[in-house]
């Protein structure tokens, strides 16, 4: 089997490129543009692989709202670039989506999403990334769609931090966090998103997967978390989504289960304090 990661060096792709070892073709953004279809199909058809996993997304999100075109061009153009291209050499395609196609604005939400459930996103980046899905599933038969939430790894992130060493750092410099409670959500360690990711394409699976870690939590139930794990001591101030000021809107409950997993003979990810427990131990955080 050949496979290759679009966008190998991000905080997915480099969990994807270690899971995946000799079988794996890396391609970063200076190796290929997504929203060039030429160009995209070219590398196709020069690799041949049996599998392509794109993890190239335009996901800051607050920038979306201004620039809605550079949102559509990655995650909409870039994924139909991709998973047509992926088609025309008879290679299946892997494309990463996130919780925030919906809306968790329903009045008594009360249960996590499962992938029947209607997406309803509230913000420009959730929009593209339900256009990114319906794209990818019409262009290309050996799809799979994963749904994931709150991704943080071991690697760097282009962002130069993830949320946990970004609130270990914040304790250790200021003492003191402001984190918000009415967002709540799956957080998903990137280390096990790879190996399922893996998993389903050694299985040639197909369809629409939610792939996050078990069990949810407010953003301010995770912060708690990396801080009892760690050993941390800070002061922790609640705030509402509000005091933010960001400009898109989020989510107040994007939990994400799988039914589809079991499906297809595999389980569904472990619960998300077991997994962050293993990161801060890999970080040497712990």
């Amino acid at each position: 089997m050949k496979v290759a990661v679009i966008g190998s060096t991000g905080q997915l792709g480099q969990d994807l490129m270690r899971v995946l070892g000799e079988v794996a073709t890396g391609l970063t953004h200076q190796d290929l543009d997504v929203t060039d279809g030429v160009g995209v199909a070219s590398a196709m058809h020069s690799l041949g692989p049996d599998w392509v996993i794109n993890t190239a997304a335009y996901h800051r999100v607050d920038d979306c709202e201004i620039n809605p075109s550079l949102s559509f061009a990655a995650n909409a153009l870039g994924a139909l670039n991709v998973a047509r291209a992926a088609a025309d050499v008879g290679a299946g395609v892997v494309f990463f989506s996130s919780d925030y196609i919906f809306g968790g604005q329903q009045r008594g939400r009360n249960r996590p999403y499962e992938e029947g459930d209607t997406p309803y996103p509230l913000n420009v980046y959730g929009v593209s990334k339900v256009a990114g899905e319906q794209l990818v599933m019409q262009a290309n038969d050996r799809h799979i769609v994963v749904r994931s939430a709150g991704l943080y790894g071991a690697s760097t992130s282009r962002k130069g931090w993830t949320f946990p060493e970004l609130m270990l750092n914040k304790a250790r410099t200021e003492g003191h966090v402001r984190v918000v409670t009415d967002q709540v959500l799956s957080p998903t360690y990137t280390a096990d998103l790879a190996r399922k990711t893996k998993e389903l394409i050694e299985r040639d699976a197909t369809g629409l997967f939610h792939l996050a870690n078990a069990g949810e939590c407010s953003w301010f139930e995770f912060a708690k978390g990396v801080f009892d794990l760690a050993g941390a001591e800070v002061e922790m101030e609640p705030i509402q989504t509000g005091e933010t000021g960001r400009r898109a809107r989020r989510p107040s409950y994007s939990a994400l289960t799988t039914t589809r997993l079991p499906e297809v003979g595999t389980s569904p990810l472990r619960p998300w304090t077991e997994a962050l427990s293993d990161y801060l131990q890999a970080k040497g955080l712990r």
